[in-house]
């Protein structure tokens, strides 16, 4: 069969083709999101007040090296944060840059989050597909937010669902005003 060929049944198939009508329709209302997201900002910030002494750093869990949990935080909290309750805040994408550039855009970007009130951050560190050996961003990722200058302002960190491993959601400490 040649072009011609293939056109001219076509033609014919979509000849009986009848259109709905109005009625039959079904219009469907796109849903705005609750809250937007902010994307990171390279800039200097101040960094928050906040007192190192108000919160306790997160730690490994025994059954998932890459969910991190400060004492106090219930599993509860963690399926509502896994199902997007609350909303992501701020989002983070680490793809291309060396482990240096990244953590110093993680320091000023979790500032800046803290700084606003922000409470859930997503960090796209990816899978570590084209490290050699181990997944070096993901690794630097997570030892900086468990053991870095904020981390007491962390209470937990988990791989984002659906992410293939790699993005990790972070739930940051509620800011008291004063």
């Amino acid at each position: 069969m040649d072009k011609d060929d293939n056109q001219h049944l076509f033609a014919e198939a979509m000849g009986k083709v009848k259109p709905l009508q109005n009625s039959d329709k079904v219009h469907i209302e796109k849903i705005k999101p609750t809250t937007s997201r902010k994307k990171i900002i390279r800039r200097s910030i101040h960094l928050p007040d906040v007192s190192e002494a108000s919160g306790q750093r997160p730690h490994a869990s025994q059954n998932d090296p890459w969910l991190f949990i400060a004492d106090g935080v219930s599993q509860d909290t963690l399926k509502r944060l896994a199902a997007g309750r609350p909303a992501i805040d701020m989002d983070f994408d680490l793809h291309g840059i060396t482990r240096d550039a990244a953590l110093t855009l993680l320091q000023d970007g979790v500032a800046q989050a803290l700084q606003e009130g922000m409470r859930v951050l997503c960090i796209v560190h990816g899978r570590g597909l084209h490290s050699q050996g181990k997944p070096i961003l993901k690794q630097a990722v997570y030892h900086w937010l468990s053991e870095g200058p904020f981390a007491y302002m962390v209470l937990a960190v988990m791989p984002q669902p659906n992410s293939g491993g790699g993005a990790c959601l972070v739930l940051l400490r509620r800011q008291h005003k004063q």
